[in-house]
């Protein structure tokens, strides 16, 4: 259990995102998609870990086995005799829209008041990171171009989004967590009240420079950073 977990980094003796020891903690998707051999790989500066390109840090073991249900439901619908049944019966709405039409995941029909305002409305809306690998919506709703988002989410120099997960006492190997939140600007109360729908459970607190999320568990970084990239950051 303790092989490829983030806890393996905590007993290794480190904080709960960068471990202590070494260079033997890889990448989870390196163990699949690894064409160059491991010792020419390059490093980045912090050698001691390769951070998966998925907003879940678990995506890369988990659909390695299990491909997405939404991916297995595209499947059937391209299969062969699936693709047979609009050749043969001609849509009732001449064409314009198939009857049984599969838009993409996250992408939904405009409702006739929409689309009805004007000619150059468009026919179809599109909600960001609806369907998740963690497991729920992002609470501020569909990207609608009038609700602006009170808050910016700036990323570090390197590219990497706030969140870090820490022990509160690393020293005797506490495995109670907390995750600070940086790089805010904006209404940061706004921030901590879409906090609040996502950990309902926990203790935020706001500070000047950084936002606290108290008895987080160690996959708080990945939930906090799929709702982020969910709205754009």
């Amino acid at each position: 259990m303790l092989r490829n977990s983030t806890v393996r980094w905590v007993w290794l003796g480190g904080s709960g995102s960068s471990p202590a020891l070494g260079l033997d903690l890889r990448s989870p998707a390196g163990q699949f998609v690894n064409v160059v051999p491991e010792g020419m790989q390059p490093r980045r500066m912090a050698g001691h870990f390769n951070p998966t390109p998925q907003a879940n840090s678990l995506a890369a073991t988990h659909y390695a086995h299990a491909p997405e249900l939404r991916h297995m439901a595209d499947g059937a619908a391209m299969s062969l005799s699936g693709q047979r049944i609009p050749l043969l019966k001609p849509t009732l709405s001449n064409g314009t829209a198939a009857a049984g039409e599969r838009l993409p995941p996250g992408v939904y029909h405009a409702s006739s008041g929409l689309s009805s305002a004007s000619p150059d409305a468009p026919a179809y809306y599109a909600v960001a990171g609806r369907d998740s690998a963690v497991g729920y919506a992002p609470p501020l709703g569909p990207a609608d171009p009038v609700d602006v988002i009170p808050f910016f989410v700036h990323r570090s120099s390197n590219g990497h989004l706030p969140g870090k997960v820490y022990s509160m006492n690393a020293k005797t190997l506490m495995p109670a967590f907390y995750m600070r939140i940086q790089n805010i600007e904006g209404d940061m109360f706004r921030f901590e009240e879409e906090l609040m729908k996502i950990f309902p459970t926990k203790k935020i607190f706001v500070r000047s420079h950084s936002v606290y999320v108290y008895n987080v568990n160690l996959d708080g970084r990945a939930v906090l950073h799929h709702w982020l990239l969910g709205l754009g950051f």
